[in-house]
């Protein structure tokens, strides 16, 4: 089990990675843009929508830290854009994390599947900590 961190930007994640990078001697290898996904159904994005990230990590002294940009389709909130993201390989123990952390929770995405994930989930706890939760 890891515990990830998540950073929410407006435009400016792939600034936030190279700067961050060069700091601290880190290269980002996962970077993956809105326009990479592949959905019927989801928001129309034009071409600036698509080059923005949608999510890239780098390692910081051993720690992954994730980055996304928020497009225009969703709500950027400065102050509340760090979210703790919980990976798990037992299915029923993100369940059950999940489940217990709703108590009074905001439930941003029920646990369901993805095109990355058998299951993923996120809310804002009763204390206002965002959480995501991903089976690995």
């Amino acid at each position: 089990m890891a515990l990830g961190i998540y950073i929410n930007m407006k435009n400016e994640a792939r600034d936030a990675l190279s700067f961050y990078g060069e700091i601290f001697g880190s290269t980002c290898t996962d970077l993956m843009t809105y326009g990479s996904i592949h959905d019927e159904n989801g928001p129309e994005m034009d071409a600036k929508t698509k080059e923005l990230v949608m999510n890239a990590s780098l390692e910081i002294e051993g720690d992954k830290v994730m980055f996304s940009d928020t497009p225009d389709f969703m709500e950027f909130i400065p102050g509340n854009n760090v979210t703790l993201v919980l990976e798990v390989t037992d299915a029923d123990k993100l369940t059950r994390y999940f489940d217990a952390l709703s108590d009074g929770a905001t439930k941003i995405m029920p646990l369901q599947k993805t095109f990355w994930s058998e299951k993923f989930g996120q809310l804002t706890d009763k204390y206002g900590v965002g959480w995501s939760f991903n089976l690995v």
